[in-house]
């Protein structure tokens, strides 16, 4: 009878848990994870984007999107490009030509990918966040907003049918001509106070995104409660997955997928 009652106890609280955390997106940061040890490629890849999104349970992914010195949307993080791969530079100040032949030094050398040639089929029914990044490192220097709304729309960003498009900012100065231009729009805050503020300026965010350890339970809790979005990142060890999602954020942008699907479940 005790052996009964415990195994009872010991399945409630399993399909407990599980209901608990359904309904959280959990998608892939940088794809598959910043410094991931264990993905197979590096962030921000077509290779990436691909492995992240055929992961069964697996909502969306966030990738890192920089405009070259010719218009296009390239997928890469970092500021300058000798951090990681075989050249030199940023990205704002580099056209097609150039970008096409840098590859990452990892084993698999993968190529800088354009956001125009992902396979956008795997992308259907899926959640997909751009981190707009604003500033060329190199030049000391704001890209052109206007370049990088235009592209967007070009190449079927701006208004996709079959999958779902946020924009993350870090520039006051973008949000109204990106919202203006029909994007929904997330920013970027590290403090409580830094959501009242743009709650107060900014009504028409759909949301924010955060780091895990700047906000709370009931920090998280007031943002759902005046109807924003909320995504949590900087989540890489099992204590830091299960503390993002124990905060019932609207989503977490997570470094290690596969064990955030398994905690989830």
């Amino acid at each position: 009878m005790r052996f009964k009652l415990i195994f009872l106890l010991g399945l409630i609280a399993a399909c407990s848990k599980s209901k608990s955390y359904d309904g959280i997106e959990i998608l892939g940061h940088a794809a598959t994870g910043l410094e991931n040890i264990n993905s197979p490629y590096h962030d921000n890849t077509q290779e990436a984007v691909e492995y992240a999104l055929s992961m069964e349970g697996c909502d969306g992914i966030e990738i890192d999107v920089q405009l070259s010195a010719d218009g296009e949307l390239w997928l890469f993080h970092n500021s300058k490009l000798e951090l990681e791969t075989n050249s030199t530079g940023c990205v704002p100040d580099l056209t097609y030509q150039t970008l096409k032949n840098i590859h990452y030094t990892t084993i698999g050398k993968e190529k800088l990918v354009r956001l125009r040639d992902l396979d956008t089929s795997y992308f259907k029914g899926k959640k997909i966040l751009l981190d707009i990044r604003h500033y060329n490192e190199c030049a000391s220097q704001f890209v052109d907003q206007n370049a990088m709304i235009s592209h967007l729309q070009e190449i079927g960003f701006g208004h996709p049918a079959s999958f779902e498009v946020a924009c993350i900012l870090g520039n006051t100065d973008w949000i109204d001509d990106f919202q203006n231009a029909g994007l929904s729009v997330l920013y970027s805050i590290y403090s409580k106070e830094e959501f009242d503020l743009y709650q107060s300026n900014y009504p028409n965010l759909e949301g924010f995104v955060v780091k895990n350890n700047d906000f709370s339970v009931a920090d998280i809790t007031e943002i759902k409660a005046n109807n924003k979005k909320v995504y949590i990142f900087e989540i890489r060890s099992p204590k830091g997955i299960r503390s993002a999602l124990k905060k019932f954020p609207t989503g977490v942008l997570t470094d290690d997928l596969r064990a955030t699907l398994i905690e989830q479940n």
